[in-house]
């Protein structure tokens, strides 16, 4: 396993505690227009991705957290049909 995809994994492992508080999923539009900052953006392959690349892009509010999930094509091309989808993003 890559450093980055070490690092994505750790991320997702520690987002995803035993009693986890509700989550929602959203729009990355929608957050962005709720004043949601990107805090990073890594790209990632591996077996855990079926050897696709993708990009992880972390947000954040407040006390809010998001995490999205896009294929790295349609992160870098800004693809308005990944960037709509509410099944990208998860929101806690």
């Amino acid at each position: 396993m890559n450093k980055a995809a070490a690092i994505v994994l750790g991320a997702v492992l520690f987002t995803q505690p035993m009693s986890a508080p509700a989550q929602e999923q959203q729009t990355f539009k929608s957050l962005m227009g709720r004043g949601f900052e990107i805090k990073s953006v890594t790209f990632a392959r591996g077996d855990w991705t079926e050897n696709r690349e993708i990009a992880v892009v972390t947000l954040q509010r407040d006390k809010s957290v998001a995490v999205c999930y896009f294929a790295a094509t349609s992160w870098i091309n800004l693809s308005n049909t990944a960037l709509e989808d509410p099944k990208r993003c998860d929101v806690r």
